[in-house]
């Protein structure tokens, strides 16, 4: 019997197993509604993008994880410090560097919470399909770095290397990776588990910049993270008297790191020769949060297993 995370099927299917809803309406909402790309971007960030790295934060605020934070105070604390420490650093030395670590993390991150889905769906380690997951993302991001880093990093570097110019039709990539993905495969969350997975970096093969190819795809990553963020840590509560809980202000919490980092660092897609080092907080953020993710998610830990699986489960 297939895994089930979210009781209503539609809520599961269109925000955990295949969310690429959010790219067709990023799409839609620049071609037919009359604002600014650059608003648009801004609106999909604060909703999506800024409150999926604030819900890590979200952990912190559980009682029952106090003493085990404790206990594990050099990796949630100590170790995460000295890395801010040590990315500013980096950044005041240089911004395009911090960014450019901070999208070799952010692959992991995403690539990694796409395996994780896939085995809460019943998939097996180190199967075909979670392979699947691996090799395109990995191809994706390649290419993706090919077109929107690469003859940066080797100016930055100043290496004699020849620049990459994109004159290949690559855009059929994708367009492979989909029947593969139903190849044997044995019901339909996982092909759709599978699918988001294998596609959530596709957009870098055929978009014009990097911050649409990160609403497209990834922001089927954001919506998938909200979506369990959201069973594990509001769905028990009935939101009745919410005002009387702590919910409230979990919201505000979201909503406010979400608007500050998202004023602070959306400009630097669209004015990335006037950066500032303002974008280093909501970068910092984001590494914050893939680091501690790793942790927080690691159901092999008796204490997440309890208080954070059974929670997802329930």
């Amino acid at each position: 019997m297939p895994t089930t995370i979210i009781k209503n099927k539609y809520f599961e299917f269109n925000f955990i197993l295949f969310p690429v809803w959010i790219g067709i309406l990023y799409i839609l909402t620049n071609r037919f509604i009359s604002i600014s790309e650059e608003l648009v971007f801004f609106i999909f960030l604060v909703i999506l993008g800024e409150t999926h790295f604030a819900s890590t934060y979200l952990f912190f605020f559980e009682k029952s994880n106090y003493e085990w934070i404790r206990k594990h105070y050099i990796t949630m604390i100590v170790t995460p410090i000295i890395l801010l420490v040590v990315y500013v650093i980096i950044g005041f030395q240089s911004i395009f560097l911090a960014i450019f670590v901070g999208q070799v993390f952010s692959a992991f991150h995403v690539t990694r919470q796409s395996i994780g889905i896939q085995r809460l769906y019943g998939t097996r380690k180190r199967s075909f399909f979670e392979l699947l997951i691996y090799f395109f993302s990995f191809l994706f991001l390649f290419i993706g770095f090919l077109r929107f880093f690469y003859n940066d990093l080797i100016a930055y570097l100043n290496l004699p290397l020849p620049s990459y110019t994109d004159d290949y039709n690559l855009y059929f990539l994708p367009l492979i990776a989909v029947p593969i993905c139903f190849f044997n495969n044995e019901n339909y969350k996982k092909v759709c588990t599978t699918l988001t997975g294998v596609l959530l970096y596709s957009p870098y093969v055929f978009v014009g910049n990097v911050y649409e190819a990160a609403i497209i795809g990834v922001g089927a990553h954001w919506c998938q993270y909200l979506a369990i963020n959201y069973k594990v840590y509001f769905s028990q509560n009935t939101f009745k008297n919410v005002l009387k809980t702590k919910v409230v202000y979990l919201l505000i919490f979201i909503v406010l790191y979400s608007i500050i980092m998202s004023i602070t660092g959306y400009k630097i897609n669209f004015y990335s020769n006037d950066m500032s080092l303002l974008i280093l907080i909501p970068l910092s953020g984001q590494l914050l949060h893939y680091y501690l993710d790793a942790f927080i998610w690691r159901f092999s830990d008796n204490h997440i297993r309890e208080n954070i699986g059974k929670k997802l489960f329930a």
